[in-house]
């Protein structure tokens, strides 16, 4: 009896082996083509929009969200549209917009998604989410909880492979076009922000109710022409940018743009284990005046901060190659800021900044393994440290002969208990020994 209950375990086991490879293959190809049929990517019902009654686009995939219940499913809207009603997707449901161009003119933010939610396109080519038109209504898509009121958590959230482009006819430095606030869990994914006319994204909310964002990421997007801050941290902790391009920050008459800001606003905000690595920044075709390139501050006088490490990023300030030279980034990398401390800054390569190429305020900096080009000139050093109890080492100047550029290291106070090794290139006044050791 046992050995013929083991002969039928054999025989079930080899079954479900031969038949494993062909079901594979056929997943494969489900996530490999485009059809007109969406993979699912979530469990339950699959519901289209088209098939439900409304006076809108918006009005027709909320009637599909309510159809879904409570239970995880997806509605799938087709071919873009006007969208005058607020587009609710509530938790565990995804929205998937195919291709086509989706033109919001709402008075509220367009899209908001529950917990677990996700917003999916077909690709930033096909699906295109614009920004109201209506004037002051700059964000597109927000979690549900922090749009009713900014510091309460949202949490699962996920927004890939779509287009959000600016249509305002305004601008504005403060409301996200991608708005999440204190979203724990949360993924943006293969986003292009496109010509937004205020900030792009932003992380961390009002920490006035106990919250932060939380084990959140910003991975793969593109961010072109963003009027305002292109990527931004507020209050957070395990935080990821990473892998992110950015091209041309600001615009004419826009408020400004510093592409990627962390910038606590109050004492309790949090900015702990944050990661910003190999991003890339080139303004070398821009001919508009930007502001900086990545900038850490700890202005709110918060202590909630570090480990930060900003590691293998390529920024591009301007264009270094004649016969035009342009400076559009003012500081390549900014950290500072009275509590600011343990920042790791290694394997950055910066090249054509109007001012500093690194500028460093604080304490416990590690900066490794840094490669500055063109930075400075003008008069303007292209170095600046008010720095204690940090190691800067293996760290290069290049001048390429192009344009104005400073090898020169400005001192503020305090400047002690540093050390300094190998940097060749960069030019440390004497008042730095015998911290430099060289």
């Amino acid at each position: 009896m046992l050995r013929l209950t083991g002969l039928l375990f054999s025989l079930l086991f080899l079954v479900t082996l031969a038949c494993t490879p062909s079901a594979a293959r056929l997943q494969t190809r489900q996530r490999q083509t485009s059809t007109a049929t969406p993979t699912r990517q979530t469990s339950g019902r699959v519901v289209e929009a088209s098939s439900f009654q409304g006076s809108d686009l918006g009005a027709r995939i909320n009637a599909a969200d309510r159809a879904l219940g409570s239970a995880p499913g997806e509605i799938v809207a087709r071919g873009g549209g006007r969208i005058t009603t607020q587009i609710i997707v509530n938790a565990n449901h995804t929205l998937r917009l195919m291709r086509g161009t989706y033109a919001p003119a709402t008075q509220e933010i367009p899209v908001l998604l529950g917990a677990g939610a996700s917003l999916v396109g077909e690709g930033w080519d096909n699906t295109i989410l614009l920004e109201s038109t209506v004037p002051g209504r700059f964000e597109v898509v927000s979690g549900i909880a922090n749009a009713r009121r900014n510091g309460d958590p949202d949490s699962g959230i996920t927004i890939r492979d779509l287009q959000i482009r600016g249509a305002n006819p305004g601008f504005n430095s403060a409301p996200q076009a991608v708005s999440l606030g204190n979203c724990a869990n949360c993924t943006v994914d293969k986003v292009w922000i496109n010509s937004t006319r205020s900030i792009g994204v932003q992380f961390g909310g009002s920490a006035a109710y106990g919250h932060y964002a939380s084990n959140s990421r910003v991975t793969n997007c593109l961010f072109t022409h963003v009027a305002s801050q292109n990527l931004a941290l507020v209050n957070g902790v395990d935080i990821t940018f990473e892998n992110n391009r950015f091209e041309d920050p600001g615009q004419p008459g826009g408020p400004g743009s510093t592409v990627i800001d962390l910038e606590p606003n109050a004492e309790n905000d949090r900015m702990e284990r944050i990661v910003i690595r190999n991003n890339l920044i080139d303004a070398r075709k821009h001919n508009i005046q930007a502001g900086n390139g990545i900038v850490v501050q700890s202005g709110s006088n918060t202590t909630l901060l570090g480990p930060i490490l900003i590691e293998g990023n390529t920024i591009y300030g301007g264009n270094n190659i004649p016969p035009t030279i342009t400076n559009i980034l003012s500081n390549g990398i900014y950290v500072f800021g009275n509590t600011m401390k343990d920042v790791t800054i290694r394997n950055n390569r910066v090249t054509r900044t109007g001012q500093s190429g690194l500028r460093l305020i604080g304490t416990r900096f590690t900066v490794l393994n840094n490669q500055f080009t063109d930075v400075g000139g003008g008069g303007l050093p292209g170095f600046y440290m008010a720095i204690t109890d940090s190691r800067v080492e293996n760290n290069t100047f290049t001048y390429t002969g192009n344009g104005p550029a400073d090898n020169g290291v400005e001192l503020g106070k305090p400047f002690s208990g540093n050390f300094i090794r190998n940097n060749p290139g960069i030019g440390w006044p004497k008042e730095a020994y015998p911290q430099v050791r060289q």
